[in-house]
């Protein structure tokens, strides 16, 4: 039934490219009949021409002209086109491409070339398809029609290993029916193939061929024989092919527990071999990593892997530009590698001539580890000098809130993006992130730097939308374990406002001596928030609780990245000292352990 499919998708083009094309220049066909016989001894002498020739021009000078003897037109005709193609891509030929195409003797070329392709097997055929793609022949020429067709002539012909090479070099083509047609067919045809051509033994085609599957739609039997095959061979790859693999595996649309096991072994692979790849095969397949939600699909983080790309870095010392594109990449996932910070600070002499979009790397890189190297004062200077950046497509709330961490005041960027026009502009777009970074940028500004700025605040229909959104989540994981360690939950307010906007998890009340208190009995009835100068009483001290998202914290070290550090100090400045309690400390105590460690980190904040 598929073999019918594809058979009849090839045979659509039938009438539409049967006829080949009229003879014309732009499309190199020969158009100089010729009548006379050359001698065996001419194809002889022109053989052993190729052999020495030093320049493409000579290959197509001295070609013999077309003669209607059938054994001396397939001595050169190949031998004369691979020729050509060596000399181009080893750099030996003063002709380009478009040269060579444009010589009169390549049409004659073509020409012979047409005449032997009947006799060619599909091995030639591909061959010459190569070449031709490669010296930029049109699509539409009657040499590259006549290739195309015979390809769908002998398309039972095609191997597993043809099907991936025509499917890339089908890419370079311009769209026609044929073209189509055959890319439609070689996945339908890898399905009948696949159970009995498929070569267990062969890593190389294997390899390949998971690249081809995880690009085309086949069916889930297809990509299983592949994926089972190669993970059989376990860690027998050699780094080449563990990348290649790895980019397929990121490529499909849905990842399948059965897959499992091979991105374990590429990774160990990777672990092993990683310092023998170049830098942009590295950068390439972090980049399809980074890309995936880690989220959703955890099997790609693979922590071992990420500090290898960091330490690649600075183990050949690839340049202040290059670290920043890996920097780049991890500061996505907030992963946190403190000798690859170092590294960039020992560079600090080129970061005014790195592009924009690197100095918003280096200031990401550096607040989300809260982390300051030896040469902090000089680098610092240098990030400053360099900060003022108003391209509207970067995420400027972040970067100024991010630079604020740094404790890098820039009161002329700060201008910039807070003057009200501009600022409705980019608040336009009603995203909900911006709205809460927002409230967190007027927050530090006031409380942490009011006697600096004096410049325009966020208008305070921003602050109130910020406050609805954090007051809609209904999660309260700590709510019960404060209650049973402060005496009941009379003892613990939730979702506790602040005249600056912030929303406080949790509040605890304690009187002079230290013991909880109940919070004050005024009626409430949950139609307005808690407000904090409501639960402050005369004598008595209150303490701020948060459990902290995830996403607070660096990915592969509990440590509160520097945007939220300074979000602490904004609620500390209000008076109320606060514990933050990680999700990944909380999640691994044991049970017996978890009211005695909360109790604990409260009463440190109270002393």
């Amino acid at each position: 039934m598929l073999r019918y499919g594809w058979t009849r998708t090839l045979g659509i083009c039938k009438n539409i490219t049967g006829a080949l094309l009229p003879v014309t220049a732009s499309s190199f066909l020969c158009t100089r009949a010729t009548t006379n016989n050359r001698e065996p001894q001419l194809t002889d002498s022109y053989i052993a021409l190729l052999k020495s020739a030093n320049d493409a021009r000579e290959v197509l000078e001295f070609l013999p002209t077309i003669t209607r003897s059938k054994q001396d037109r397939h001595a050169y005709t190949l031998p004369a086109l691979k020729t050509l193609f060596e000399m181009l891509k080893n750099g030996k030929s003063t002709l380009r491409p478009a040269q060579i195409i444009q010589h009169p003797r390549f049409a004659d070329l073509c020409q012979a070339v047409r005449q032997e392709s009947r006799s060619f097997q599909m091995n030639d055929i591909t061959e010459c398809l190569k070449i031709l793609t490669y010296f930029g022949v049109h699509t539409n020429s009657e040499i590259m029609t006549v290739l195309l067709q015979l390809i769908r002539h002998q398309i039972n012909d095609v191997t597993l290993d043809h099907i991936v090479f025509l499917s890339f070099i089908l890419k370079k083509h311009d769209r026609t029916p044929l073209v189509e047609a055959l890319q439609i067919a070689l996945p339908m045809l890898l399905q009948v193939q696949i159970g009995y051509k498929l070569d267990h033994e062969n890593v190389e085609q294997l390899v390949s061929l998971l690249e081809f599957v995880s690009l085309h739609r086949v069916n889930d039997r297809t990509v299983m024989n592949i994926v089972s095959a190669l993970t059989l061979h376990g860690t027998k790859l050699s780094p080449e092919q563990a990348i290649v693999t790895l980019k397929a595996l990121a490529t499909f649309p849905t990842f399948l527990p059965q897959y499992e096991k091979l991105l374990q072994n590429v990774f160990t692979v990777l672990g092993r071999d990683l310092g023998r790849l170049s830098f942009k095969m590295i950068d390439y397949v972090l980049k399809k990593v980074m890309d995936k939600n880690l989220d959703q699909l955890p099997m790609f983080y693979h922590e071992q892997f990420l500090t290898q790309c960091a330490q690649y870095v600075i183990d050949n010392d690839v340049g202040l530009l290059k670290a920043l594109y890996i920097l780049k990449k991890l500061n996505k996932i907030s992963f946190l590698h403190v000798p690859l910070l170092d590294y960039v600070a020992r560079h600090e002499g080129n970061v005014s001539l790195v592009p924009q979009s690197g100095i918003i790397t280096i200031v990401a890189g550096f607040s989300n580890a809260n982390y300051a190297p030896s040469n902090w004062a000089t680098l610092r200077q240098e990030i400053a000098r360099n900060s003022t950046i108003t391209n509207s497509a970067m995420p400027w709330i972040r970067y100024n809130l991010e630079l604020l961490s740094l404790d890098i005041f820039n009161e002329e960027l700060l201008a910039h993006w807070l003057e009200p026009k501009t600022l409705e502009t980019s608040m336009s777009r009603n995203v909900v992130v911006d709205y809460l970074q927002l409230a967190e940028l007027a927050q530090t500004l006031r409380l942490l730097y009011g006697n600096k700025y004096h410049g325009h605040y966020p208008p305070q229909h921003f602050i109130d939308k910020s406050l609805t959104l954090m007051l809609q989540s209904n999660e309260q994981p700590l709510l019960q374990p404060l209650a049973v360690a402060f005496g009941g939950e009379e003892f613990v307010s939730t979702h506790v406002v602040t005249e600056h906007g912030h929303v406080l998890d949790y509040v605890l009340t304690f009187d002079a001596n230290g013991n909880a208190i109940p919070r004050p009995s005024k009626p409430f009835d949950g139609s307005e928030p808690q407000r904090l100068e409501y639960l402050k009483q005369s004598g008595c001290r209150c303490v701020a609780v948060l459990y902290l998202p995830r996403s607070c914290y660096a990915i592969n070290v509990n440590r509160l990245r520097g945007r939220f550090v300074m979000y602490v100090k904004t609620i500390e400045a209000v008076g109320i000292p606060t514990v933050t309690i990680s999700p990944q400390i909380w999640n691994n105590l044991p049970e017996s352990e978890r009211i005695p460690f909360l109790q604990r980190e409260v009463q440190q904040k109270l002393k």
